[in-house]
């Protein structure tokens, strides 16, 4: 297969600090206090500022930070036709088994939304056009190209929703049929994206890498489900929904631990347990990895990457505000490229040609940013991160 370049060495994830202007804003209108458009103009005011400044600071894939989102999960289930929003989330139709549940709930947080699907599923055209407009219209033509746009996950509500709760078992039989009609919406999404534009997606999964966890394998079992058919039923899910798309349409998936408020995470473990499956089977391009402390484990499932696929290593974290040692940094991807290239039978300079750097996650979890950062903050991060590849890829950082 071909190679695909990585559009940047030095890549971020796609959440930004939000300004207090927009959660404010997003408030007034949870409350009925101003309208939508009252909100989406706040929301625009915003996202054009903080791409100024990401242009201004030479950060590349650009993003809207997600300002125009109330959730990095928003904006695609609960605009589709047969799904039907839930918020706040019940715990009688949760999956208490599942990392995110669990732990929310043992920190007394509520679960904030779902989308249940309780009808044939049906994109009306696009959910995300208006969003991508919203970051596009913000740079020259010449520069979509650099822009990046980011999705929820096909499994995001399947994992999180109790058995038997994610759709009506009269409209769907089985998961099967409740996949297939899913991915044919995103697959018009994409479609419906790139035909205005959009060159880079990336889909940001926080449920693949808890299949590392042996805690949670053990309450899905506890279930009745087989969690190995599941694993596999969710990577023909991302498979399926990203199916047909352009060859010169760059889609990457971004695997996160849990990243919300004051650090939480709800994922330890290597990826050694699924990497083979993962890295082989996803017909992804790109794959963004956190790395950022020793709960991600070390770099040898890595040697399962394919030659044909790129991996960016989350190696700055966002959840602290203290910088990186750039030199540790350098010496994490050299690591990490020869045990790629070992794997691959190749060179470490050719492995280096498909490995990036990045933050970990975003920097806004779901809203609310890491203690003690600031947006001055981040982009001492985003710089490092620019700083380390170009003394790691000085030809294209």
């Amino acid at each position: 297969m071909p190679v695909t370049k990585l559009p940047f060495h030095a890549d971020h994830i796609g959440s930004l600090i939000r300004p207090s202007s927009v959660a404010e804003a997003q408030e007034k209108a949870d409350a009925g206090q101003i309208s939508h458009e009252d909100l989406k103009k706040e929301q625009q005011n915003a996202i054009q500022d903080i791409v100024k400044k990401q242009q201004d600071n030479g950060v590349h894939a650009i993003c809207s930070g997600e300002f125009d989102r109330k959730y990095y999960f928003s904006g695609f289930f609960e605009k589709l036709e047969g799904f039907k929003e839930v918020s706040p989330v019940p715990w009688d139709l949760t999956r208490l088994s599942a990392a995110p549940i669990a732990a929310l709930k043992k920190a007394g947080k509520q679960y904030p939304m779902a989308a249940i699907c309780d009808g044939k599923i049906r994109n009306p055209g696009s959910t995300y056009l208006d969003n991508w407009k919203m970051l596009r219209e913000c740079v020259p033509k010449e520069q979509w190209g650099e822009c990046k746009f980011t999705m929820p996950p096909p499994c995001y509500f399947h994992l999180r929703l109790g058995p038997g709760k994610c759709y009506d078992k009269s409209v769907y039989k089985n998961d099967e049929e409740f996949f297939e009609d899913l991915a044919k919406a995103y697959q018009q999404e994409i479609k419906a994206l790139y035909d205005e534009g959009l060159r880079n997606l990336q889909i940001d999964d926080p449920t693949l890498a808890y299949f590392c966890s042996d805690d949670m394998l053990d309450g899905l079992k506890k279930d009745g489900e087989d969690t190995d058919k599941m694993f596999e039923l969710y990577l023909k899910a991302h498979n399926d929904c990203i199916a047909g798309r352009p060859d010169d349409m760059h889609v990457g998936l971004h695997v996160c631990r849990g990243n919300f408020s004051k650090s939480m995470h709800f994922s330890e473990g290597s990826y050694e347990a699924i990497a083979e499956r993962f890295f082989q089977t996803l017909n992804y391009d790109t794959f963004y990895m956190e790395y950022d402390n020793p709960r991600s484990g070390g770099f040898e499932p890595l040697r399962y990457l394919p030659k044909h696929k790129n991996v960016v290593l989350g190696v700055v974290t966002t959840k602290h505000p203290e910088l990186e040692d750039a030199e540790l940094m350098k010496k994490k991807v050299r690591e990490a490229a020869a045990i790629i290239a070992k794997g691959q039978g190749r060179s470490e300079q050719e492995a280096m040609e498909n490995i990036g750097i990045s933050p970990q996650c975003g920097f806004a979890s779901v809203a609310v940013g890491a203690e003690g950062m600031t947006e001055e903050k981040m982009f001492r991060k985003l710089k490092l991160v620019q700083d380390v590849a170009k003394e790691l890829w000085p030809d294209r950082p």
